[in-house]
């Protein structure tokens, strides 16, 4: 059933003064902040149906409504308007970003993690973030350094500008021999995705080609690659899990907060949340939408992408009557600012 746009702008209003108050809204509070043309009577009669159409609950006969799930969900598909952050708001973000990112980084895993650092500073609700998956990260490069003894140092370089090294037994090759190697091993790694080379054989038959030494190199990185590949799956950061603490729905009810602290503890569960988000930029799930979420709670969640590359995707858990528009607003001003930060530390890379 259409609302009217009357029922519309009340339950929008009613929506964002609940988001602020976390107390029942009477038709008095209503008209003297957004419907000074309507009379309370009106308004009444208004909260009245939609209640009875499942938009509002009312928890004691003498008091205001709140808003359900249900009017969460039609408040973010259609009533809510974004809105951009103010300039105190995008310099006090891009500050707590440029403090932790300039201290550099050496892998994806303390991006995801620092990105989930600063969002739950900014909107101080709890942050997770998890790493994007493999499919489509390819090799850049494979570099194989002898460093005697029947090692070598391994450096992988990916699409993504993630470095990854390991030292690895090695076989016993001529010092020159090296280069041929390095020649050869990038011709079998370079341009394939992590997943391709973790779920398949791969070029074996061109390893089998040459001298023994080089096949097993060959192995040994691929070996590398999978330990890759499987470390990308399932991970996921917390920050912020006390900042819960702050709403008074939560501050005062021992039952409702240990079961968030419980949910958040189920590190699967969380990375679950970030399913069926695929080709959106902002996913918003309310409540009893996801099997994960805590009780009472929602989760709204951006990808976190470079050169259109997905790094990884980071998200918010709080109270369904979060503040969404912020939170849009702060994941989507982070993403640019991963954009502009590391995209320019790919471009002096490339210079060099």
């Amino acid at each position: 059933m259409n609302l009217s746009e009357r029922k519309r702008k009340i339950l929008w209003a009613l929506v964002e003064e609940y988001i602020v108050t976390a107390q029942p809204i009477c038709s008095k509070d209503l008209q003297a902040k957004y419907l000074t043309e309507c009379s309370s009577a009106t308004i009444r009669n208004e909260l009245s149906a939609l209640e009875s159409m499942g938009y509002l609950t009312q928890p004691h006969i003498s008091a205001g409504r709140i808003p359900t799930e249900k009017a969460f969900r039609l408040y973010v598909d259609e009533l809510m308007e974004t809105q951009p952050l103010t300039e105190s708001e995008t310099a006090l973000i891009e500050s707590k970003f440029n403090d932790v990112f300039a201290q550099g980084f050496a892998n994806i895993e303390e991006i995801v993690a620092s990105v989930a650092k600063v969002v739950s500073e900014i909107t101080n609700y709890t942050a997770v973030a998890v790493r994007g998956d493999f499919e489509t990260e390819k090799i850049k490069s494979v570099s194989v350094l002898s460093l005697g003894d029947n090692k070598a140092l391994v450096v992988l370089v990916t699409d993504l500008n993630v470095l990854k090294d390991n030292i690895i037994d090695a076989p016993d090759l001529a010092p020159d021999a090296y280069a041929a190697a390095n020649k050869l091993l990038n011709k079998m790694f370079v341009g394939k995705t992590i997943k391709e080379l973790a779920t398949k054989a791969g070029p074996m038959e061109l390893a089998a080609k040459e001298i023994v030494g080089i096949r097993q190199l060959y192995q040994k990185i691929l070996e590398l690659v999978v330990k890759v590949a499987k470390s990308r799956e399932g991970d996921i950061v917390t920050e912020g899990t006390t900042r819960i603490f702050d709403y008074p729905e939560y501050s005062s009810d021992l039952d409702k907060t240990r079961n968030f602290l419980t949910a958040i503890e189920r590190k699967q569960s969380l990375a679950e949340m970030f399913n069926g988000s695929d080709g959106l930029d902002f996913s918003v799930k309310i409540g009893a939408e996801s099997e994960g979420l805590p009780d009472g709670c929602s989760f709204v969640s951006a990808k976190i992408s470079l050169n259109e590359k997905t790094l990884g995707s980071a998200g918010v858990i709080g109270p369904v009557r979060m503040d969404y528009k912020k939170v849009i607003s702060v994941l989507d001003q982070i993403n640019k600012l991963v954009e502009k930060v590391l995209g320019n530390d790919e471009t002096r890379e490339d210079e060099n």
